[in-house]
This record gives structure tokens, sequence and C-alpha cells, in this order.
């Protein structure tokens, strides 16, 4: 996809998705997106898989490159976010160990060109020797964080807020065969959260491992999603010694489900985990999870007589419902492009919709707005794209249930009883005994109780 046909998607979707308002400049693969505050990018290099949100670049074992050349050392910027990495000695249970240093350093020096970061021309004009900030043993074997100064200049394919000599960081583990590779390197991109996190692995077992930056932080293993439609992560704090925080991690965590953020996260998280959380698959080369989306028009759908009045206003209510309990550390929010709305025999209005966050499944919802009182959210979890009615959530206070499918006429029934007049694609069912949905789609007629 070029920039052009990404512009034209987002011109195209700017009422379904929230993403970066940089997306074109920090974005090179799919996804519309609506604009909000975030920031990402996709890239992949040759056989390099690659997830760079933030200028990181996530790097699989690679032959030796030449060395670079060395030149003197030059003073770095103010404000350098990575230059506390070169100072003071060597941290960490394997500081001592020179045969290792020397080991990640070589690693370092070796592989530039194999790094996507290449491109962007950030080892162009290294400056001095690389430093062995810290190394250590972790459960996940060996790590070592490097840094080395850079005089970074503007080009085709880097983010700069000012030229001059950054810090690069580098996070070397064991490869398979044991020896240090590189695992990732970064600079820093302005406006972007800095990487200051990767995950180490030695067999089936799993460390994250942070950089202290001086911020109190915390890490989560995944999203959390309540019983009343809210969202949101609980985060453990960490604990910083010489610099780093380890964590093992459990054997069955799913590595684009963690995040750092500083505490208390209020907000989007400005720190990033290299071969983790967002960085490890990100929306837009994941694809689109939502249930149904390709409509030329956002698809209104009434579930029951007089609703017209609940047309127009339908997608802004159902998602203006949803926007205070939906988790704020969130990197892509992907709207519903259908609505269901109807309202009850007492009045309730019910609207209904998905949404898919970052690359979590995407979840259904009923949103209930009485005609005086609180609006309510029903969550009616992920739903299944294969099943006969993908769409079925028991409302609350006994007020039924709200059900769906594309392209499907739907019509309810009670006690084995006669069926109601068909509606398409979506389905009001008032309350009533041993209630039962005919899906007729497809050439096909088939009944769902609903429980």
């Amino acid at each position: 996809m070029t920039e052009t046909d990404l512009k034209n998607r987002l011109s195209a979707s700017v009422d379904d998705i929230e993403a970066p308002p940089d997306l074109l400049d920090r974005a090179r693969l799919g996804g519309a997106r609506r604009l909000s505050r975030r920031r990402f990018l996709s890239l992949s290099a040759g056989t390099l898989a690659v997830a760079a949100v933030s200028g990181a670049a996530v790097g699989a074992p690679t032959l030796l490159d030449r060395f670079d050349d060395v030149p003197s050392a030059a003073t770095p910027v103010d404000n350098d976010p990575y230059g506390f990495l070169m100072k003071g000695a060597t941290r960490g249970d394997l500081a001592g160990d020179a045969t290792y240093l020397d080991q990640a350093l070589t690693a370092w020096r070796t592989t530039h060109r194999k790094s996507a970061n290449h491109d962007r021309g950030i080892f162009d004009r290294l400056r001095g020797e690389p430093k062995v900030y810290w190394a250590g043993h972790t459960p996940g074997g060996r790590v070592a964080i490097i840094g080395q100064y850079s005089d970074l200049r503007h080009h085709d394919n880097i983010q700069l807020d000012r030229e001059g000599v950054h810090t690069l960081v580098g996070f070397v583990v064991d490869g398979k065969d044991g020896k240090p590779r590189v695992l990732a390197d970064s600079y820093p991109a302005p406006g972007v959260g800095l990487v200051t996190g990767i995950v180490a692995s030695k067999g089936e077992t799993k460390a994250l491992v942070v950089l202290d930056i001086g911020k109190k932080t915390g890490w989560s293993p995944g999203r959390n999603y309540d019983e009343q439609g809210g969202s949101g992560r609980v985060y453990t704090p960490l604990r910083f010694t010489d610099g780093v925080a380890v964590v093992e991690l459990p054997r069955d965590i799913d590595l684009p489900d963690l995040s750092i953020s500083p505490l208390p996260a209020a907000a989007f998280s400005d720190q990033w985990i290299a071969n983790g959380g967002i960085e490890a698959s990100p929306p837009e080369q994941a694809g689109d999870r939502r249930l149904w989306t390709d409509f030329p028009d956002r698809a209104l759908w009434p579930m029951t007589e007089n609703a017209e009045k609940f047309r127009a206003t339908a997608p802004d209510v159902f998602d203006a419902a949803l926007d205070p309990v939906t988790d704020k550390n969130t990197y892509s929010r992907a709207f519903s492009l259908w609505s269901g709305y109807g309202v009850t025999s007492t009045g309730t209005a019910v609207y209904l919709g998905e949404q898919q966050l970052d690359n979590d499944p995407t979840r259904v919802y009923a949103v209930l707005k009485p005609k005086s009182g609180k609006t309510t959210i029903v969550p009616g979890g992920i739903p299944d794209r294969d099943a006969v009615l993908p769409v079925s959530i028991k409302l609350t206070a006994g007020q039924g249930w709200a059900v769906a499918r594309r392209d499907a006429k739907l019509s309810y029934r009670y006690d084995g009883g006669a069926w109601s007049p068909a509606r398409s694609d979506a389905l009001l069912v008032p309350a009533g005994s041993e209630p039962e949905v005919k899906v007729e789609a497809g050439g096909k007629e088939e009944i769902v109780t609903l429980r």
C-alpha cells in the first residue's frame, strides 16, 4: 500500500478508528485510523521482523557486517533521552566478565547493516566507542544494554526534532546458539515514546527487562474487560536495581498483550517494549479484526418499530457511552461501522455495536439509555463470527435481548408460538418465556434459542 492509498483510506474512514496524527509520516503499512494522539510505525527489512512504534528496530540473527569507522567523540545535544547510558561504570552481575562484554560489543558493532534502522542513517555517523551500560543474567538468558553516540541528520526515512549527537540504545540477548546477538536498537524520535524494555527468552522462560529512566514504572500482562463495559490495565510497580528491572514472565503470556507505563498510568504510555506490547504486533500489520466492516457507508439497522428518531444519533450515542470507560492507554481504537438501534416497551433506547482496542479481539456491546436515569452498558463479549447468530446480548433488568447478523432476516417467538415479523440485520427481542430467533441467511433457515 502506498502513502497515497493510505491517505485515501484515512479520508474514507475518519469516523471509524482512532490513531496517530502523524500516520503518514510514521507508517509504511496498512490501516485506516481516526486521528488521535497516537504514533506508530511498521516496517520490515529482509528477514527482519520489525515493529517500530518508537524508532526501534527488532532484528533476527544476521551475518556479521563490517565494523563502522569510528570518528572522534562529540558532545551530545541537551536533554539527550538515552544519554545516561554513557555515564558511569558498567552495571550488572556480568559487568566484570570481559569476554562477554567484548562479545556483546562485537554483536553491536557488526550488525548495523542488518538493522531496519540502517536505512534511517542512524549508524552513518557514529561517534566514539560504544559502552555497555548494563550486563547481567536474567531468567531469559544473558542481556546487555549498550549505548553509543551518533550524529543524527535529517533524511527521508527519519524523524528528528533537531540534528546533532544523540545516544543510540542497543539490546543484546543470547541467540539460540548461545552467542550474543542484537535483539533491537533504537534512537530518540520526537514526540514518540522511548524503547526502554525488551523480552529476553531462554527456552520456555521469558524475562521482561526494563531500563530505569528515573520514573516510577509498572508492567501489565494484559488488558482487562469488566462486566460494566469498561476496559483497563492493572500495573504492578517494577523494582529497579543497578539501573534495570527484571521480571520473569508467566509462560503462557502473549507478548503483544504486555505493556509498561509510568505510574500512575493515567494516559497513553510513553515507554515501549521493543519486542512486546504493541511493538510485537502492530494493528496495521495484523489487520482489521472487527466483525463487519466492508460497508459503503456506516450501516444503520433499526431493531424495532418506532425507532426512527434514534437513527441519526445512534453511532454517536454508542461511542459516547463507551468513551469514558474505555482504556485510555490504548494505541488504536476501532469503532463500530454498524449500529443497531431500537426502543423497549418501557421507552428505553437500545444501541448495539462493537469496538476493538489495539490487537485485542473485537467486542460487542449494548447501550441502554432510559428516558431518565443512568445510561447502562451491557457487554456481549467476543462475538463468534462463524455462529448462526454472532451477536446475542441479554439486556439487564429483564428487557430482553439484542441480536444481530449481517445480511440475515431475523424474527422471534416464545414457547414455540407464532413468529414475529422479520427484520433485517438486527433485532430487539422483548423478554418472554423460551425465546427463539429464526435466522434466514444464505438460503438457509436456522433457529437459535436465547439464554
